[in-house]
């Protein structure tokens, strides 16, 4: 894919309001970012990830657009838009995030759709990486200092979906929703660092507020032995229940 391709792919804040205001873009891509837009900007409710919310207000953040979590031309798209950001986003800021959206179901979905959906595109990315695993981090998500790679950078992923309740932190009223922070934007504030604990600590009172739930006990630092960051991509709705199976291609599931 062309680079020209690949920027009608991936979106900066003004190049979205710019073509809304051109009416060049659908109305679920229109509603799909004003939502996020709203949601992430409330001064009345604090969105628990202050980085994120101040990449919203900074213009840092990227965004991509999809027709769906399934198709294969729409996927490479994704793809081939997630490899530019990777590669630039130290030339955009450092904190960045890169969201995806993907349409919306004209119909309701139970939960379990909207998991395989993001566990689908989380496999298509992986098998479809254009460059190796990263040497530093182990294949094996069953070791805790696993984490997502793609195009040569590990990744924290946050998945957001409408089938929350009480987890209003993860909750969107329209599709699927993949948030990409690549471990460079936080090298800086990791577990093991005076800023970083002072980071966590703000951010989960702020997820305290946020949520009608108790912070799920599977929420962990990276690298610690025993939290499994594949476990914090998709949470379960009560604390009770837990994901007990990577669903990622290639894991090693312990039986």
């Amino acid at each position: 894919m062309s680079l020209n391709a690949i920027k009608q792919v991936l979106f900066t804040k003004d190049e979205i309001q710019n073509d809304i205001k051109n009416n060049l873009l659908s109305q679920w891509k229109i509603k799909s970012y004003n939502d996020f837009r709203e949601n992430i900007l409330d001064d009345n409710r604090p969105f628990p990830c202050y980085f994120a919310v101040e990449a919203e207000k900074r213009g840092h953040s990227r965004y991509i657009f999809s027709e769906s979590a399934y198709n294969e031309d729409e996927l490479l798209k994704v793809r081939d838009g997630i490899y530019e950001y990777i590669k630039t986003y130290r030339t955009i800021s450092k904190r960045t995030t890169l969201v995806i959206f993907f349409k919306p179901s004209e119909s309701a979905l139970p939960s379990e759709a909207y998991k395989e959906q993001f566990w689908h595109v989380l496999n298509f990315l992986r098998e479809n990486d254009p460059e190796p695993w990263v040497e530093s981090i182990p294949e094996d998500p069953y070791n805790s200092k696993w984490e997502f790679c793609f195009g040569g950078e590990p990744i924290f992923v946050v998945s957001r979906m409408p089938i929350y309740n009480a987890r209003k932190s993860r909750y969107t009223n329209g599709g699927l929703e993949i948030t990409l922070q690549p471990r460079g934007t936080l090298d800086d504030i990791t577990g093991d660092t005076k800023k970083g604990q002072q980071v966590r600590k703000v951010i989960r009172e702020r997820l305290e507020a946020y949520d009608d739930v108790e912070i799920h006990p599977d929420i962990g630092d990276y690298g610690v032995e025993g939290a499994y960051e594949w476990k914090q991509y998709v949470l379960p709705e009560r604390n009770e229940e837990s994901v007990m199976r990577c669903p990622i291609t290639g894991a090693k599931l312990n039986d």
